[in-house]
């Protein structure tokens, strides 16, 4: 990539790098959660997750309006996803606050509310990078 289509790009091209980021992190941070244990991979976080990575970097090379919010539309899909299903994901942050192992595995708590947080961030980045022009004007 030349120079001079890099000095073109504006806030809404670097919030994307910075949500391709967060989603690359999610995807490593994941994968490692998952096989971990038995039972937790969930495949529509994967595909929500390298759905994002594609788009974004397309998106970098590519300006359009509509991938925006497909990116961030997938953001919110995969936190959904990972919070929702499998019920052992739940079950462990519920079992870590009531100090028992009934339902999951309180010691995946950290890692849990880590993905969280990052896949809430990379959504609410996300859906903050929808509004600022990806390409300087002129």
């Amino acid at each position: 990539m030349n120079k001079e289509k890099t000095l073109k790009k504006s806030a809404g091209a670097y919030l994307g790098i910075v949500v391709e980021v967060l989603a690359l992190i999610s995807l490593i941070l994941y994968l490692t959660y998952t096989t971990s244990a038995d039972g937790l991979f969930m495949p529509w976080v994967v595909v929500c997750l390298l759905l994002i990575l594609a788009l974004e970097g397309i998106l970098f090379f590519f300006d359009n309006d509509i991938i925006p919010i497909l990116v961030a539309a997938l953001g919110a899909a995969a936190f959904g996803c990972f919070a929702m299903d499998p019920p052992e994901t739940i079950g462990s942050v519920v079992d870590y606050f009531q100090n028992i192992v009934m339902f999951g595995n309180p010691e995946k708590f950290g890692i849990i509310i880590a993905l969280a947080v990052l896949m809430l961030l990379m959504t609410l980045l996300a859906i903050i990078a929808c509004f600022p022009e990806r390409v300087k004007k002129g």
